[in-house]
């Protein structure tokens, strides 16, 4: 994963700078704070997007009744590590990075929605590539969103390895930043083919990124086994933890905008076992990563 080590340091050099303005995530449990700290996953630059998770912000201080400060930082891994040291009191997170948060002790889950029939990820190339199937994909570039994305890295690795391909052997790999980064490479030419979320492909149709004419989908991944997880840091207070769980899946799921985009299936499940992120904990096997490499 050559690409791993910058974009990890990246991140831990912007939570230098958020564990230093954070006050509301450094109360103790015995005198909770009046603020939150609520952070997001990058996903897209997209405004809509930003305005959905700035309504998830929202949700939480409706949940809670408290005022609530919004991060964003700089990657997926970057979230996992803000809960684990106290930045961040809240957080919502990908599939593999809320099993990679649960299997290395880093958070407490409070909330994890079912999983979906739909694909979770699409592979694309450009229609003038000569990239036509997987097999295809053989001597080629192919652009991943993030180590820590669910859809823009394990799921549609996963699916390059079923097919026999081997990261590094039959295809030379990066990581793009996010997921309008890794699409955009492809479309400029600098690599052969991107791999994204499933739900993002209209997006990137509507705001004229592409068009269906000029780009192909090869493949699409199965379903991701579990859905997003809300976690919180260790020792929040009690209180702020029982009003998420009783409220928030209720407000979620009103904003017809955020359960589309976040794939919300029915009532969620309350204090997860880590025996519901096990089939994601196989996934990351499958590909030859132990996700405690990932920390």
């Amino acid at each position: 994963m050559h690409a791993r080590a910058g974009i990890i340091a990246a991140s831990l050099i912007g939570l230098l700078a958020i564990s230093g303005c954070a006050g509301g995530a450094s109360a103790s449990p015995d005198s909770p704070s009046t603020e939150l700290v609520f952070a997001t996953p990058p996903g897209t630059d997209d405004p809509e997007e930003q305005a959905i998770m700035g309504d998830l912000s929202a949700m939480v201080g409706q949940a809670t009744g408290r005022t609530v400060e919004n991060l964003q930082p700089a990657d997926y891994l970057g979230v996992v590590e803000a809960v684990r040291n106290g930045s961040v009191d809240v957080a919502v997170l990908s599939q593999f990075s809320a099993a990679l948060a649960y299997k290395t002790d880093s958070v407490d889950p409070l909330l994890v929605w079912g999983a979906s029939t739909e694909p979770a990820s699409f592979c694309l190339t450009r229609t003038d590539s000569g990239v036509n199937t997987l097999d295809d994909v053989k001597g080629r570039q192919v652009a991943f969103v993030d180590p820590g994305s669910t859809t823009g890295y394990f799921m549609p690795k996963s699916l390059l390895a079923k097919s026999g391909l081997v990261d590094g052997t039959d295809y030379k790999s990066t990581f793009a930043g996010n997921h309008d980064a890794a699409v955009m490479a492809m479309v400029n030419g600098s690599v052969d083919v991107a791999c994204t979320a499933r739900q993002l492909y209209p997006t990137f149709v509507e705001k004229g990124v592409f068009t269906e004419q000029d780009v192909r989908v090869i493949a699409k991944s199965d379903p991701i086994p579990v859905g997003i997880s809300i976690v919180v840091r260790k020792g929040l207070d009690e209180a702020a933890r029982t009003s998420l769980k009783d409220k928030l899946p209720a407000v979620m799921a009103a904003n017809e905008k955020l359960a589309k985009t976040f794939g919300l299936k029915g009532e969620p499940t309350k204090d997860p076992e880590f025996s519901t992120y096990a089939p994601l904990v196989d996934v990351a096997q499958s590909v030859g990563v132990d996700l405690e490499d990932l920390r």
